[in-house]
């Protein structure tokens, strides 16, 4: 859960997010055997240590295969996510403090402004 507070602490299961709904820590929780009770939480502790455990286990030579069949299909799904698209912010008057401030020299942005006219 994120921190909502500064003396709320989040942890670090705020990196493999997912949303509730999806089921998708339930149903990998319940695949390895840990179930919560009707409306209770999961034990203590039992999603870092499942993490430990599947960077341990994806080390060992015996899982070759299954590291293997892990990486291609997370390549699938990471393939169908939309990707950011680069948005152009740049205005005129930020190219010719980009050009103050030494970012871009002169000539460079003669050639490129060059360029544009072929």
């Amino acid at each position: 859960m994120p921190a909502s507070s500064k003396t709320q602490k989040g942890t670090a299961m705020d990196y493999l997010s997912a949303p509730r709904d999806s089921g998708i820590v339930k149903n990998l929780m319940r695949s390895l055997g840990y179930e919560a009770p009707k409306g209770g939480r999961l034990p203590a502790g039992v999603k870092y240590d499942t993490l430990v455990a599947i960077d341990e286990a994806l080390t060992v030579e015996d899982f070759a295969d299954f590291k293997s069949a892990l990486m291609t299909r997370i390549n699938e799904l990471q393939g169908n996510r939309r990707r950011a698209t680069v948005k152009v912010s740049a205005t005129p008057e930020s190219i010719i403090s980009a050009v103050k401030q030494g970012k871009i020299s002169l000539d460079e942005l003669k050639s490129a402004l060059e360029s544009i006219d072929g």
